[in-house]
């Protein structure tokens, strides 16, 4: 009998207003518990990289078994609520252990989802439409950490008490229903059983992070710090330094579906070259003319980019990677490209702004995204090169 599919809709909305309300409030919540920005950096680049060494673990047991994204939206939801109970009332490295065992569970959960619709033929064509309830979710859980942090400025470790409630409504909504589109309903093959982590993905993965990773590490750079830079540069309350990022989330509702189309006219890899330029263009306004209507007119540009980039990395993952692997290969780009990302944008994003300041921060990423763009542009020239001069052999 075939499974139900999935809500996916309404998983990406939870999941992502779950990511919402500790990803980007991170560094407003700790810089209001008096963290300076390298301790902050700290905190938001463990989540990542707990976030990466989970991966191989996460990608071989989705391959396999059809319960993995509950028990990943369990672990978040008790990873938020150890880290709310505890803020501010232990050690750095405590908060820093609970911002880590979230990254560890919740990185996973996108790409759990883009390898279930890629794997079903009547949704695959619409990834980037159904993505955008990501996007809507992702408004929602800022609107409510926003709300939060308003209404009870003196406890805002309570977001983190939103973000495991959301967490684990969407751990129920995924119930069981969930189909594993790489496996076969009766149970993993002998030889995938005999299969270990080993076996993964890893050089197709690393190839397509060769396009991808600038963009992401940018990403993760405005993501982490634009709250922290609003509050303490332009003196910003909760809604206005959160409502950029909410912004950028709600343009991509339309541009997601236009990229969509692009992605039928275009290989996936220009799509990954074409996220960069907008994303530069949008650090170096904010390095030179940082105010808030700056940092509100750029972020049709920051939206821009992101649509290209996850719809070119998720789409590159999926041709480069084979069939019987596409959930670790998802789960692995994912996690190198968003945690190794949150690694540098944490730790060395944190110790450039507090050398140079925010300003020379978004200057270094804007140069990041130029280069970032530059090689792009340049590998996807070889590849075309390398694919007619193949062509033209197998046509000899």
């Amino acid at each position: 009998m075939t499974e139900e599919a999935p809500p996916f809709g309404r998983l990406y909305l939870q999941v992502f207003a779950c990511a919402a309300c500790v990803l980007p409030t991170a560094s407003y919540v700790l810089a209001g518990f008096g963290w300076q920005p390298s301790a902050i950096g700290v905190g938001t680049a463990l989540a990542g990289v707990a976030a990466t060494a989970a991966a191989p673990g996460w990608g071989w047991l989705d391959d396999r078994v059809r319960w993995a994204p509950p028990v990943a939206l369990t672990g978040c939801a008790v990873a938020a609520a150890l880290t709310a109970a505890t803020l501010g009332h232990v050690a750095h490295a405590v908060t820093w252990a609970g911002l880590a065992a979230f990254g560890a569970t919740e990185g996973p959960l996108d790409a759990f989802l883009t390898t279930r619709i890629l794997g079903s033929g009547r949704h695959a064509a619409r990834l980037g439409s159904i993505r955008a309830f990501g996007s809507i979710g992702w408004v929602i859980g800022l609107v409510v950490a926003a709300a939060v942090l308003t209404a009870w400025p003196q406890h805002a470790e309570w977001v983190l008490y939103a973000a495991a409630l959301l967490a684990i409504t969407a751990s129920r909504s995924w119930g069981k229903r969930t189909r594993v589109p790489n496996a076969d309903p009766a149970g993993p093959a002998p030889h995938r059983r005999r299969r270990g982590l080993g076996s993964l993905p890893l050089r197709p993965v690393l190839g397509v992070l060769a396009f991808t990773f600038p963009t992401s590490l940018v990403m993760s750079s405005v993501v982490q710090f634009t709250a922290g830079w609003a509050r303490q540069t332009l003196g910003a309350g909760p809604f206005l330094a959160l409502s950029p990022i909410a912004l950028s989330a709600a343009l991509e509702l339309p541009l997601f579906p236009v990229v969509d189309r692009l992605a039928v006219r275009l290989p996936a890899r220009a799509l990954a070259v074409l996220a960069g330029p907008p994303l530069a263009v949008a650090t170096a306004v904010l390095a030179l003319a940082p105010s808030t209507v700056t940092v509100l007119l750029v972020q049709p540009l920051v939206a821009a980019s992101f649509c290209l980039w996850f719809l070119g990395q998720s789409r590159m993952l999926a041709e480069a990677v084979p069939p019987g692997q596409q959930g670790a290969g998802q789960t692995l780009g994912a996690a190198l490209s968003s945690g190794a990302s949150s690694l540098l944008a944490g730790v060395g994003g944190g110790q450039v702004a507090d050398a140079l300041g925010y300003g020379g921060l978004f200057a270094t990423l804007a140069g990041v995204s130029v280069a970032g763009a530059t090689l792009g542009l340049v590998l996807a020239t070889t590849s075309h090169r390398r694919d007619v001069v193949a062509s033209g052999r197998t046509s000899r």
